[in-house]
């Protein structure tokens, strides 16, 4: 039988998380795989499932990644600081617009309690993203 009420999922459960089965290295502006092809499992330390697997980056990832962003920081820097503002800005605001997201992921990938995470951490870092814009 059916229940006459209808529930939304709790706001911190994981069922507002997508998260995928893997990740790669994000160097210039894409997702790679490593080098190496070396990967590793993060686990919640709560459960101790397997959330994903990221790449595990070395050296030749590594030296790939400063030269994309040596290349990145030829445009950033020509950019004058109104307009670097902007990109900083607009960081800060899809922060606080996916915080609730962040928040438990944070939490399912290191084990603070959600309080933590989302009353403190994750407003601190849209904060410190707005003080520099």
């Amino acid at each position: 039988m059916a229940s006459a009420f209808e529930y939304a999922p709790a706001p911190e459960s994981r069922s507002v998380v997508d998260i995928a089965p893997s990740y790669g290295l994000f160097i210039d502006g894409e997702f790679t795989e490593a080098a190496e092809g070396k990967v590793f499992k993060t686990v919640s330390p709560s459960s101790e499932e397997v959330l994903s697997e990221v790449a595990r980056a070395g050296a030749a990832d590594v030296d790939r990644a400063v030269k994309a962003a040596r290349k990145a920081f030829e445009k950033w820097s020509a950019l004058p600081g109104s307009e670097r503002a902007k990109y900083l800005f607009r960081i800060a605001r899809i922060i606080q617009e996916r915080s609730r997201e962040l928040a438990v992921l944070e939490t399912l990938d290191n084990g603070k309690p959600i309080k933590e995470t989302r009353d403190a951490d994750l407003p601190l870092v849209a904060a410190h993203f707005f003080y520099y814009a």
